[in-house]
């Protein structure tokens, strides 16, 4: 059913190839393995690389109207976690439909009974404690809606508050108009393609993240994960974010987007990354707004493209591995020239390229 819901994107959508995680990415507080060299690597493009188009999708082609959901204070689904729960084995594609309003995620956790998370929970172990986004769905909102995560330091263990997101996705997805708050959680959103979803494609359209710094929990230690999306990727996954916004508030150790990649081999059949019109806000003093992280051993070439886009600050290209190089060969087009700080300057094979 994955594969119907592909050919509801644009053909052109689909044109990268791309490579494989299934990992969680190490905490956000980890620091790389080696000592991080701050090295401006842009140089002169001669040409823009061809880009995949998108056209505007409409939200119901191809869906049965049996699996067209609305989730609003007047509907019968009033808790959009709930009904991930209820969808979590419905594989077809389907489509959320999200009224106006602001929606308490961290209290829709509760209300829906889901698992507390023990305080030394393993990171892979997050499957278990979470609603997820359900496979092969279009998420609309309509008009100003809000995903909120926001308790209080002392209302949240600290093994929830590094477990729970206001959205988590996996595998095939749609997501669209959507403001997103996050204090004390894991992330804004948690993305991880792991290999159950690879050849997945996950486009986002006009959401608006924001995550504020946690404050200490009763355990005296720092919640949450602190970085605005956590995003890892499988193999041959497609990420596409256009008219997006990534804001991070606070902390010097910190991203305003975090992604890896990790457990694969094969070189050609990478991810790929692509921002179009996106804005980057925040994160280690504006040093490390952008974060391209490589968790795997084996040499791979992940294309990764920023178009007319603002990063407020700058990249950073950390490799986790002693034994690996720096994969993500970015260009950006009319998105300014960022200062980038390389883990191993001797190892990058693909310096930043720079259009304007």
């Amino acid at each position: 059913m994955k594969k119907s819901f592909v050919l509801l994107l644009t053909a052109t959508l689909l044109l990268s190839c791309f490579v494989g995680c299934g990992k969680e990415e190490a905490p956000a507080t980890q620091a790389p393995t080696t000592a991080a060299t701050t090295e401006v690597t842009t140089v002169a493009a001669t040409e823009a690389p061809t880009q995949p188009t998108t056209e505007p999708i409409d939200p119901t082609e191809g869906v049965d109207p049996e699996n067209i959901y609305y989730v609003g204070p007047e509907r019968e689904h009033k808790s959009l976690t709930q009904l991930f729960l209820d969808l979590k084995d419905n594989y077809l594609p389907k489509t959320i439909f999200v009224d106006e309003g602001t929606y308490d995620i961290f209290r829709e956790y509760k209300d829906a009974g889901i698992p507390s998370p023990p305080d030394d929970v393993e990171s892979p172990d997050y499957f278990d404690y979470n609603a997820f986004l359900p496979i092969n769905t279009r998420l609309i909102g309509v008009g100003n809606v809000r995903l909120e995560f926001n308790p209080g330091p002392f209302e949240i263990t600290y093994g929830e508050s590094r477990t729970w997101s206001p959205l988590n996705v996996l595998g095939e997805c749609y997501i669209e108009n959507l403001e997103i708050f996050c204090k004390n959680g894991r992330y804004c959103i948690h993305d991880d393609s792991h290999n159950d979803f690879q050849d997945s494609t996950h486009y986002y359209k006009n959401v608006r993240c924001t995550y504020q710094m946690s404050d200490y929990g009763a355990n005296g230690q720092r919640l949450g994960f602190n970085n605005t999306i956590g995003n890892g990727m499988a193999q041959g996954t497609t990420f596409l974010f256009e008219d997006c916004t990534f804001v991070f508030k606070g902390g010097d150790k910190n991203s305003a987007f975090y992604t890896h990649e990790s457990g694969s081999s094969d070189p050609w059949h990478a991810p790929t990354l692509t921002f179009r019109r996106c804005v980057f806000q925040g994160g280690a003093g504006n040093a490390r707004t952008v974060r391209l992280q490589n968790l795997a051993s084996a040499n791979l070439y992940i294309p990764t493209l920023f178009e007319d886009c603002t990063i407020e600050g700058g990249l950073y290209l950390t490799i986790y591995s002693d034994n690996s190089a720096q994969h993500y060969d970015v260009t950006l087009i009319r998105s300014g020239n960022p200062s980038v700080m390389v883990d191993k300057p001797e190892q990058n094979y693909y310096p930043v390229k720079v259009v304007e």
